[in-house]
């Protein structure tokens, strides 16, 4: 799969970040989005170079608007870095090349302490708080 952008729906999403220690990075994406089409040979550039280290991945935010704001997205071009499926950092609007590199660079390099410095916040509603 290195080299390979993976087009994300609701139903594929989750599995999608379970890559064990392996980075997710998803772009959230509309068709109507200049940046996001500017965007996009730089990502699948990024993604046939990095691939064998870091999942790429897509998702458009406006086909998956509810999926989209679960994950707090509010303008595309969004890209959000996934360690054993938490958020572990984003990059809203259109970047450029190296600063993207280097982001996914430094994710890949700490993946291994990404999910013990920080702490899932429980979402589940149960009436007690």
């Amino acid at each position: 799969m290195a080299g390979t952008v993976l087009e994300l729906d609701p139903t594929s999403f989750g599995e999608a970040l379970e890559q064990g220690d392996r980075l997710v990075v998803v772009e959230f994406y509309t068709d109507t989005c200049p940046n996001c089409a500017a965007l996009r040979p730089v990502y699948e550039a990024l993604s046939a170079e990095m691939g064998a280290e870091a999942r790429f991945t897509r998702l458009n935010a406006a086909a998956h608007a509810t999926l989209a704001a679960r994950f707090g997205i509010m303008g595309v071009p969004t890209i959000k870095f996934f360690c054993r499926g938490r958020p572990i950092g984003d990059i809203v609007g259109e970047v450029n090349t190296t600063v993207l590199r280097n982001t996914i660079k430094d994710f890949i390099r700490h993946r291994t302490e990404c999910v013990s410095r920080s702490t899932a916040i429980r979402t589940e509603m149960d009436g007690y708080g």
